[in-house]
C-alpha cells in the first residue's frame, strides 16, 4: 500500500479503550498503522506494577492514499471511533512527526523493570500515597531495604525522617 508522496498519515478515535483492538483490525486488513506505546507505572489494588500503555491514549495513525482509500470501511472497523477532523478536513500528521515519535518511543521502550523506573535520587520530591501520610510532600532520602525507603516530611515546622514502603509514594512531576 504504498504509493509514494501520496501517501498520508491521518488521526484515527478509537473507543474507548480500544485502542489495541482497533490497531490489530487494521493491521489484518493490510493498512499501516501505528499505535505509540509506552511503559508506564500503574497502580492496581495497593500494588504497583510496569505496564504498556498508548502516548495518546484513545488515538491512533493509518497511513492512506487519500484518492484511494475507503474512509467509510476503516470507520467501520472494529475498535474505531472517526476520523479527527478540522471543519470538511480529515486531519493528516506530517511523516517526519511520525518518524520522530516512532524513534522516541523506541528510545524508550528498553523494558524496564519495575524497580529500574522507580528509581529515585536523594533530594527528589515525592508524594505519599497511602497509610497516615497520605497526600503530605516529602523528599527521598534513601532505600531501607529492599522494599522501604527513609523519606523527609516537614511536620509542624520541623523536618522528621520517616521509613515508608516503596509502594506508598511516588515521584513528582
Amino acid at each position: 500500500m504504498s504509493n509514494g508522496d501520496k501517501q498520508k498519515w491521518f488521526l484515527l478515535t478509537s473507543k474507548s479503550r480500544e485502542e489495541q483492538r482497533a490497531f490489530d483490525n487494521l493491521t489484518s486488513q493490510g493498512f499501516e498503522v501505528f499505535l505509540p506505546k509506552i511503559s508506564k507505572v500503574i497502580k492496581r489494588q495497593g500494588v504497583k506494577s510496569v505496564s504498556l500503555v498508548p502516548l495518546f491514549p484513545n488515538y491512533l495513525f493509518i497511513n492512506l492514499n487519500d484518492s484511494e482509500a475507503n474512509f467509510n470501511a476503516i470507520r467501520s472497523t472494529r475498535g474505531v471511533g472517526s476520523f479527527v477532523r478540522f471543519g470538511l478536513n480529515h486531519a493528516t500528521i506530517q511523516t517526519n512527526l511520525i518518524e520522530k515519535i516512532k524513534g522516541d518511543v523506541k528510545d524508550g521502550e528498553s523494558n524496564q523493570s519495575l524497580e529500574q523506573m522507580l528509581n529515585f535520587t536523594s533530594g527528589e520530591k515525592v508524594e505519599i500515597s497511602d497509610g497516615p501520610f497520605k497526600g503530605l510532600q516529602a523528599i527521598y532520602q534513601v532505600k531501607n531495604g529492599l522494599e522501604r525507603s527513609i523519606l523527609l516530611i516537614n511536620m509542624l515546622g520541623q523536618q522528621n525522617e520517616v521509613v515508608i514502603e516503596n509502594q506508598s509514594f511516588e515521584k513528582l512531576d
